[in-house]
């Protein structure tokens, strides 16, 4: 029998989780929109999802989990989840990169020369961006994430040949600047998510790092900037004493 990988993504305020088989399909997904606390949740879905999949816990050969960038509650909850999951389980424990699974996304409808170029909203006038292209099954990065003011978006792009796909939240938040700054080069492709997916986290998870027994303590969120809390930042209107 294939590898069962279980897949978790809540980088985001949605949150998603898959079973697949590694190499091939999906074999059940669930999705919860914005709006509620992933540690509530978490528990009671991943019963869920192995129940709709007719499995138990034993079938488990792998737990993916995309580790951002994104929110930093939700990043701690779910890569904690994992964790305990892997580790418990004696299975190996997958780190995919959120904004690669968001890229991905874009993959079926996307030439393949396109630069695709998931976005996430950072807050602060900034996005989460990566830059991706086409490869093989999945996607290569052609520079590291950053977390970027949408201007400088397109600065970096000047750096890559080809058509362009703007994806995800932060292209939504931020798409009057990017269209004005981006101009001709972006294409206009339907149906893209805003959202990173569980589904396309289990279809990376055998070419992101791998990391089994003590070593899945070692696996960290991809923060790419410091938190408010560590930067002392106060809501505006508020007044610390």
């Amino acid at each position: 029998m294939a590898e069962i990988l279980l897949a978790l993504e809540g980088s985001t305020p949605v949150l998603s989780l898959a079973l697949a088989e590694r190499e091939g399909g999906c074999l059940a997904h669930l999705r919860f929109d914005e709006g509620e606390s992933h540690s509530r949740l978490l528990p009671g879905l991943i019963d869920d999802l192995l129940a709709q999949a007719g499995l138990r816990p034993e079938a488990l050969g792998g737990v993916a989990v995309g580790i951002g960038p994104g929110a930093f509650t939700g990043l701690r909850v779910i890569l904690a989840t994992a964790k305990g999951i892997a580790y418990a389980r004696r299975i190996p424990l997958y780190g995919v990169s959120t904004l690669a699974a968001l890229a991905l996304a874009a993959r079926a409808s996307a030439p393949s020369d396109a630069v695709l170029v998931p976005l996430l909203d950072a807050r602060k006038k900034q996005v989460y961006a990566g830059f991706f292209r086409i490869s093989g099954r999945g996607v290569e990065a052609l520079a590291p994430e950053a977390a970027l003011p949408p201007e400088a978006v397109a600065q970096r792009l000047e750096a890559f040949c080809g058509p362009v796909v703007l994806l995800g939240e932060g292209y939504r938040v931020y798409r009057d600047v990017l269209d004005a700054t981006v101009g001709a080069r972006r294409l206009d492709l339907d149906a893209l998510p805003r959202f990173p997916d569980a589904r396309e986290v289990a279809a990376l998870a055998s070419s992101s790092p791998r990391f089994v027994g003590p070593e899945i303590f070692f696996l960290e969120p991809a923060y790419l900037r410091s938190s408010d809390a560590e930067l002392g930042w106060t809501r505006p209107g508020k007044r610390v004493s």
